[in-house]
């Protein structure tokens, strides 16, 4: 083959379109090759993509916003969305989702106006130093009602994951288990095997 056709064809593939392509077809195949259809749709990962595929929120080009952005439907969508994804692994019922829904919803609007505060605290911190004057007591009071929101914070959450726990079954807390340590692996580049 000449030199000129050998370009040609590497300029054909290399055209990011026709690439993506092709690569999305060969995915395809390799994918239907590897798992019948029927099999497919029963699967947990088609449950996710189902799921995932009407997703336009947080981190998965979508917004990109904070927590202390986020409005109560935002919450509620959020973590509507998060149970789901969870409930596919361990088999909850819907009544268990929306028992969950609803206590973890609970929580992260309450911690909402806390979550504010801590955040605000390092700017507060830096106003008061920079000042002309230090204000020793000013820095411990905030120090004082930091703390006291940690506390709030540790007990809401604390309190939260018992109610949670309690909505599951002995199985469907292991199986949780099971899947949050293999997260956390896959997390720290660890590979199951």
């Amino acid at each position: 083959m000449s030199d000129k056709q050998d370009a040609a064809k590497k300029s054909w593939f290399q055209k990011g379109n026709r690439k993506m392509i092709a690569l999305a077809t060969g995915l395809a195949l390799a994918m239907g090759a590897g798992f019948g259809v029927q099999s497919f749709a029963n699967s947990k990962t088609y449950a996710h993509m189902k799921l995932y595929g009407g997703y336009t929120g947080g981190g998965h080009g979508g917004d990109h916003n904070r927590f202390a952005d986020w409005s109560d439907t935002d919450i509620e969508a959020r973590i509507e969305r998060m149970v789901k994804h969870a409930a596919i692994e361990i088999d909850a019922t819907q009544e268990q989702q929306e028992k969950i829904t609803s206590l973890v919803t609970a929580v992260a609007k309450e911690l909402k106006p806390v979550h504010d505060r801590m955040r605000a605290t390092g700017k507060e911190i830096r106003d008061l130093l920079l000042a002309d004057t230090i204000d020793r007591s000013a820095l411990e009071q905030l120090r004082v009602e930091r703390l006291a929101d940690a506390e709030r914070i540790s007990k809401d959450l604390v309190s939260a994951l018992a109610d949670v726990a309690d909505v599951l079954s002995p199985e469907q807390r292991k199986q949780l288990g099971e899947r949050i340590e293999q997260f956390r692996s896959k997390r720290h580049g660890k590979h199951r095997g």
